[in-house]
């Protein structure tokens, strides 16, 4: 079984143009969600600092009717105007279609919220950047909510991301293996479990990584 992992956020979109942010920054209160972020970068990059961040978007987004369909409905817009000003690559978009005609499974692993990654899908489905056969085939592994109380039941950042890959492995059945190739922008932090486990690791170039190396099976890409 042959296995590719993408992030999204600064893998599929351009480094700066997180589609969390984006996101967040339409649905929250803007002065509440500022000085949250605000917080949180004063601070050292840690999944628990993150995570506190998280929570405190959730209890911001309490505020908002139906969050499931405003996640997708604004992650899917905001996503159409990347692709408009070219902020998703093009030379992403194709890299992660050779993929899904090369592997068994295509995984796209993210921390954003699993119905902004399907609004990020939907999108480029919309814009015919992926056929409808390629849609169907992608896999969403991403933070999941119990929007009932608004909590995250599995916040997929960092370390957490191999493992919701190995469960889905083992829940669909499939050989328990490492990924072949995975396809990241933060391999010192948000995808250093991808970065570390994988075979081969692809890192798309940005200001914050260019210091990473890897001694096999590794490579570095420019999507401008």
């Amino acid at each position: 079984m042959l296995s590719h992992i993408f992030d999204i956020d600064g893998t599929l979109t351009k480094s700066g143009h997180d589609l969390w942010f984006l996101t967040m920054q339409e649905l929250c209160e803007p002065i509440a969600f500022k000085a949250l972020v605000t917080e949180w970068e004063k601070k050292n990059k840690t999944y628990e600092h993150s995570y506190q961040l998280l929570v405190g978007t959730l209890k911001l987004l309490r505020d908002i009717s139906n969050p499931e369909e405003q996640i997708f409905n604004t992650a899917k817009r905001l996503t159409l105007g990347l692709i408009d000003e070219q902020l998703v690559p093009a030379q992403a978009i194709l890299t992660l279609r050779q993929s899904i005609r090369l592997c068994d499974l295509v995984v796209l692993n993210t921390a954003n919220y699993s119905e902004a990654a399907k609004g990020f899908t939907a999108a480029l489905l919309e814009r015919d950047l992926i056929s409808l056969s390629e849609y169907k085939k992608l896999v969403i592994l991403a933070t999941n909510t119990n929007w009932a109380d608004y909590s995250a039941e599995c916040f997929n950042m960092g370390d957490v991301k191999i493992h919701t890959y190995y469960r889905y492995l083992q829940r669909e059945g499939y050989p328990v293996k490492v990924p072949d190739k995975a396809f990241v922008d933060d391999p010192f932090f948000n995808d250093a479990s991808l970065a570390n486990d994988a075979l081969e690791v692809v890192v798309v170039d940005n200001s914050k990584n260019k210091d990473y190396v890897r001694k096999t099976g590794f490579e570095r890409v420019f999507w401008y």
